[in-house]
C-alpha cells in the first residue's frame, strides 16, 4: 500500500476514534420506558443526519477532503477534514447497511480502513472524479 493510501485510511480511523462521545446523555433504553413520541424526539440532534446533500457527494469531494486531511499544515483544518472523512464513512456504512438489508460487514476500524482505501483508489483512478458519485463507488465495492 502506498503511503498516501495508508495516511488516508489511518486518518479516517483516527478521526472516528477521536469523535467517539465521552459520555452519553439520557438513560439507557432499559432504564426507562420510551414511548413512540419520545423515540421521535431524541434528546440531542445527531451531528450528521440523513441528507440528500450527502448523497450528492462526488469522488472529487472525497479526494479534496483526503488532501486536506493528509497535507494541510493547519492542524485544525486537517483534523476537521479527518472528522468529515470519518463521519462520511460511517454514514456510507449506514447507507450500505440499509441498501443491503443488513448484509454488510460490521462497522469496524478494519472496515473503515479498507473502505477508505478502496474508495480513494477508485476515485483517484476515475477520469472525471466530479462525475463519479461517492455512494455509487461505495455501493459497487465489496463490503
Amino acid at each position: 500500500m502506498n503511503s498516501k493510501k495508508f495516511w488516508i485510511a489511518g486518518a479516517a480511523t483516527l478521526a472516528l476514534i477521536g469523535c467517539a462521545p465521552e459520555g452519553r446523555t439520557g438513560p439507557a433504553p432499559s432504564e426507562s420506558a420510551v414511548t413512540t413520541d419520545e423515540a421521535d424526539r431524541p434528546d440531542e440532534a445527531p451531528a450528521i443526519g440523513a441528507s440528500d446533500d450527502l448523497l450528492a457527494l462526488s469522488c472529487a469531494d472525497f479526494i479534496a477532503a483526503a488532501a486536506v486531511a493528509t497535507n494541510e499544515e493547519d492542524e485544525e483544518a486537517a483534523l476537521s477534514a479527518q472528522d468529515e472523512i470519518a463521519a462520511g464513512l460511517v454514514w456510507v456504512h449506514g447507507y450500505l447497511y440499509a441498501k443491503r438489508d443488513g448484509e454488510i460487514s460490521v462497522l469496524s476500524q478494519d472496515w473503515l480502513k479498507d473502505t477508505a482505501e478502496r474508495i480513494y483508489t477508485t476515485c483517484t483512478a476515475a477520469e472525471d472524479p466530479t462525475q463519479l458519485n461517492l455512494f455509487e463507488v461505495a455501493s459497487n465495492e465489496s463490503a
